[in-house]
C-alpha cells in the first residue's frame, strides 16, 4: 500500500496558485473520499466497492482519499470530544484494508474555499487519475457542498470519470453512520457500536500515575489519559474491557490473566507521538474492568474531569508511562457513589464477576 501526505501547507499553496500539483501520480484509478471516522461496516463496503471498481474496469489503483486532520477540528477546535478512531488507529484499519493507495490530507481552511469542480479537478482527476467515483449515499464536497450524486455525475461527463453511489448499509433497521455509533456509545451501548463497528470500541492510551488507592483495596488500577484529545469516549460508568499492554510489560507483570498475543500495526508512542519502543509491535490481551467518572466515593464533589481508571485481572506489573490500548466490550452498571470502602469493595468483587463472564474467563 502506497500512503501519499498532502500537508496543509502544500494545499494552501495549491489553493492560493503559489504551487501547483506534481505530475498525475496514478494512470488510472476508482477512488472513495471521505473523513471514514471510525472506519465502520458501511465505510468497509464502499472500500471493498472502490476495490472491485478497480479490478472490474481494470484501473490500475484502488484509492481513498481522506483526511489526516479532521474537517470538523480546523473547522470548530473549541467542540467537545466526538473522534471515532484518531489518524493512527484509523490509518492502522485502513492499511489492512486491500486499498493500493491511500491519500493523506490535511485539511485545511484553504481547503474549504475551493469549489468542487475544481476540487474534482485538479486533485482527483488531474493528480490521482480518477476514472470511477465511488460515492457514499450522502455526498456533498466542496465549498458549499455543491458538489452532490447530481452535480458529481455531470461533472463526470465532462471529465471522463462514471460516478457510482454507495446505498446506505443498515443494521437492525438503523443506517450505519459514524453518528449512530456516537449515540451508542453516549448510552453506553458497546453492543451497538461493535454491531456498526464490527469490532469492539477502543481506545488507545498512556498510563499515568495515580493516588495508589487502588492497590490498597486489592483493586489496583492504571489512570489511562487518551492520546488525542477529541477522541470520544463512552457514556461514564463501570466497564468489562479487554487491555493490550506490550508484550514486554506483560512477561515482567504476569501471565495467568493473559487472553491472547497480537501484532499490532501502531507503534508505541507517547501522547507527543515520540516514540517509546522501537521493538516489534508484540502486544498481549488481558481481560479487565474500567470505571470512567468522577470516582465520588473518594472525593466528596467528584473529580473536576472524568478520568478512565482500568484494573487487569491477574496482572501486577508497572505500566506507567507506557501505551496500552482499551476495547470496551460491556458497560456493566452505572458509577455511584458508596457509603464506605467495605462497600465499594464487595460492589467490585460483584463487578470483577461479572466482566469475567462477560470476557469468557469464567
Amino acid at each position: 500500500m502506497r500512503l501519499i501526505r498532502l500537508t496543509a501547507e502544500y494545499i494552501t499553496r495549491i489553493v492560493t496558485g503559489e504551487s501547483t500539483l506534481p505530475a498525475r501520480q496514478l494512470d488510472s484509478s476508482a477512488l472513495a473520499l471521505g473523513s471514514f471516522d471510525g472506519v465502520h461496516l458501511g465505510h468497509q463496503d464502499l472500500i471493498r466497492q472502490v476495490r472491485e471498481a478497480a479490478e472490474n474496469h481494470s484501473l490500475a489503483a484502488s484509492c481513498l482519499f481522506t483526511f489526516r486532520r479532521h474537517p470538523r477540528i480546523v473547522l470548530r477546535p473549541d467542540q467537545d470530544p466526538f473522534l471515532l478512531t484518531t489518524w493512527r488507529e484509523k490509518l492502522s484499519v485502513l492499511t489492512g484494508a486491500g486499498l493500493d493507495v491511500i491519500v493523506a490530507a490535511d485539511f485545511c481552511p484553504a481547503l474549504g474555499t475551493l469549489g468542487y469542480r475544481e476540487f474534482v479537478t485538479k486533485f482527483l482527476v488531474g493528480f490521482l487519475g480518477m476514472k470511477h467515483f465511488v460515492a457514499g449515499y450522502d455526498v456533498h464536497l466542496g465549498a458549499d457542498r455543491g458538489g452532490n450524486a447530481e452535480t458529481l455525475r455531470t461533472l463526470g461527463g465532462e471529465l471522463g470519470y462514471t460516478l457510482a453511489v454507495h446505498p446506505a448499509l443498515c443494521e437492525a433497521g438503523q443506517t450505519i453512520s459514524s453518528s449512530a455509533i456516537r449515540g451508542f456509545l453516549a448510552a453506553g451501548d458497546l453492543a451497538g457500536a461493535t454491531r456498526m463497528l464490527g469490532r469492539p470500541y477502543a481506545l488507545w492510551g498512556e498510563v499515568s500515575p495515580g493516588d495508589g488507592r487502588g492497590r490498597t483495596i486489592g483493586y489496583p488500577t492504571a489512570n489511562i489519559t487518551p492520546l488525542f484529545s477529541y477522541k470520544l469516549l463512552p457514556a461514564p460508568g463501570v466497564y468489562a474491557v479487554k487491555i493490550q499492554i506490550p508484550g514486554d510489560a506483560a512477561d515482567a507483570g504476569g501471565k495467568n490473566g493473559i487472553l491472547a498475543r497480537v501484532t499490532e500495526s501502531l507503534p508505541e508512542v507517547d501522547r507527543n507521538g515520540d516514540l517509546l519502543s522501537t521493538a516489534p509491535s508484540q502486544w498481549v490481551v488481558f481481560g479487565g474492568m474500567l470505571n470512567f467518572g468522577t470516582v465520588p466515593t473518594f472525593h466528596s464533589d467528584g473529580l473536576p474531569a472524568p478520568r478512565v481508571e482500568g484494573h487487569i485481572f491477574e496482572f501486577d506489573g508497572d505500566l506507567r508511562g507506557r501505551t496500552v490500548k482499551v476495547e470496551w466490550i460491556k458497560k456493566l452498571r452505572d458509577e455511584r457513589k458508596f457509603d464506605g470502602v467495605a462497600q465499594l469493595v464487595e460492589q467490585l468483587q460483584a463487578d470483577e464477576q461479572e466482566a469475567r463472564q462477560s470476557l469468557g474467563m469464567g
